[in-house]
C-alpha cells in the first residue's frame, strides 16, 4: 500500500477534485464513484493542506459534504496556484537538482562527463551519465540550463534567471498574477522575490480558471502553429469521455461566467464546434492544417451574425428587436449593458425612457437567456422567428400563473 503524500503526480486528478469542490461542492464521499474511496480521501486531504481554512464542510443525512468557500474580493492571491507547486519527485531528483545547480552556479561551462564526475564525488551514490543527461535535458526544456555544442561534445551552463532585472514593477506583476491567463508564472516570480499583493482586490475574479491553464497552453500552441489537436472531452451530463480530432481557431472567454472556450472546426465545411476548456482532460498536438487561414476567416464572418455558439453560415438571417422601458436618469447602466453585451446589435432611443435593441442573427433562440435578464423592463419583442417570441411570452404567462395568481 502506497504511503499518502501531499505531493502530486497526476495534476488532472487534483484539478478535477478541486473543481468539483469549488464549482459544484456539497458532495459526499459516496458521490465520487469514478475512483476508489482511498483516492477520494487522498485528494481531499491534499486539497485541505493546500487551501487550509478555505475548505468547509457540513453534515447531512447522506454524510459529510465538502466544499471550497472563497470570496475572491478578500484574498490577496489565487489559492489554486498551490497545486502547481506540489509536483512529486524522487530522492535522486532532489540530489541531482541541487548538485547540478551548485556545480553550474559559478558561471562555468562543463561537459556531461565533467558534471557527472563532480556529482559522483559529492553524492553518496553513483549516477550513470545517461541519468545526468536526462536531468540536464529536462532543465534545458525548462530554460534553466543552456547547452552549446563544440565538435562532438555538449557543454552546459546555467541560464541567467534574474527575476529582479526583468524591469517589471511589482504592482504590474501582482496584477498579472491575478488577472491574466497563466498568472501562475507571476505567482512563481512573486515567491522568488518575496513580493506580496497588498494593493489589488478583484470583485469578479474567476480563480478556478487557472486549473485549466495547462489545457489552454496546449491549444494556444496548436493555434500558433496552425495545427490540429486530439482532445479528450468529458461530459458531466452523460458522464462519458469522447475523443475529437479538431482544428482550434480561437479562444473565447465569457464576460458573464468567466468560462473559457475553444472554437474549432466541426463537422461540415462551414460548421464550427465550441468546447469548454474545463471539460477537456488532455490535448495532443497533431499535424498542421493548411486550411487554417481560410477557416478562421470564415469563422470571423460567422461572428457578425452569431450571438452565442451557433456559428453557422447556412440558412437565412433572422431579424430581432427588443423594446425596453427604463428611467434614463437612474438606469443608464441598462443602456450600457445593451451596448456592452449586445454583441454588435444596434441600440437607439425611440421615445421618452424607451430604447430599442435590434440585431440580425442566424438563431434568435440564442438570445433567450440574455433577454430574460431584462424581465420587468421589456415592452415588446418583435422578429422573424415568431416561435421563439411566442415561447418567451408563454414562459412569462406560466410564471405569472405560478407566482402571481389571477391578480399578478
Amino acid at each position: 500500500m502506497s504511503e499518502y503524500s501531499e505531493l502530486i503526480k497526476n495534476f488532472g486528478r487534483i484539478r478535477d477534485y478541486m473543481r468539483e469542490f469549488f464549482v459544484f461542492g456539497f458532495k459526499t464521499r459516496n458521490d465520487f464513484n469514478q475512483k476508489s474511496k482511498r483516492t477520494y480521501d487522498n485528494e481531499r486531504r491534499r486539497i485541505e493542506n493546500y487551501l487550509g481554512n478555505l475548505t468547509k464542510w457540513e453534515y447531512s443525512e447522506n454524510g459529510k459534504k465538502i466544499f471550497i468557500s472563497v470570496d475572491s474580493s478578500k484574498i490577496p492571491s489565487n489559492p489554486f496556484y498551490k497545486a502547481y507547486k506540489s509536483k512529486s519527485f524522487t530522492d535522486n531528483d532532489i540530489i541531482l537538482h541541487f548538485l547540478i545547480l551548485d556545480i553550474l552556479s559559478g558561471g562555468g561551462r562543463f561537459s556531461l562527463e565533467e558534471i557527472t564526475d563532480k556529482i559522483n564525488d559529492r553524492a553518496e551514490i553513483l549516477f550513470e551519465p545517461q541519468t545526468v543527461r536526462n536531468k540536464l535535458k529536462e532543465y534545458i526544456e525548462y530554460g534553466i540550463i543552456t547547452a552549446e555544442k563544440e565538435k562532438k561534445a555538449h557543454f552546459y551552463s546555467l541560464n541567467k534567471c534574474d527575476f529582479e532585472d526583468l524591469g517589471i514593477s511589482k504592482d504590474a506583476l501582482n496584477f498579472f498574477s491575478e488577472m491574466a491567463p497563466f498568472g501562475v508564472i507571476g505567482s512563481f516570480i512573486n515567491d522568488r522575490i518575496n513580493n506580496k499583493n497588498t494593493k489589488f482586490q478583484f470583485k469578479h475574479n474567476f480563480i478556478v480558471n487557472t486549473l485549466e491553464d495547462n489545457i489552454l497552453l496546449g491549444i494556444i500552441s496548436a493555434i500558433k502553429d496552425q495545427k490540429r489537436v486530439e482532445i479528450e472531452n468529458f461530459s458531466p451530463r452523460y458522464e462519458n469521455k469522447s475523443k475529437f480530432n479538431i482544428l482550434p481557431l480561437i479562444i473565447y472567454v465569457s464576460v458573464q461566467t468567466g468560462r473559457r472556450y475553444v472554437i474549432a472546426q466541426g463537422k461540415g465545411k462551414y460548421r464550427f464546434s465550441v468546447y469548454r476548456l474545463d471539460y477537456i482532460k488532455n490535448v495532443k498536438i497533431l499535424e498542421k492544417d493548411e486550411n487554417f487561414e481560410q477557416l478562421k476567416s470564415t469563422l470571423e464572418e460567422c461572428f457578425k451574425t452569431s450571438f452565442s455558439t451557433a456559428l453557422i453560415r447556412e440558412g437565412r438571417v433572422e431579424h430581432f428587436e427588443m423594446t425596453l422601458s427604463l428611467d434614463e436618469e437612474t438606469e443608464d447602466y441598462i443602456i450600457q449593458r445593451l451596448e456592452r453585451e449586445g454583441r454588435g446589435g444596434k441600440v437607439e432611443k425611440i421615445g421618452d425612457n424607451l430604447y430599442k435593441y435590434s440585431t440580425d442573427v442566424y438563431d434568435t433562440n440564442e438570445l433567450t437567456p440574455w433577454i430574460k435578464t431584462f424581465i420587468g423592463r421589456i415592452v415588446e419583442l418583435k422578429g422573424d422567428n415568431k416561435k421563439v417570441i411566442r415561447l418567451f411570452y408563454s414562459d412569462i404567462k406560466q410564471m405569472l400563473e405560478m407566482y402571481g395568481g389571477e391578480n399578478g
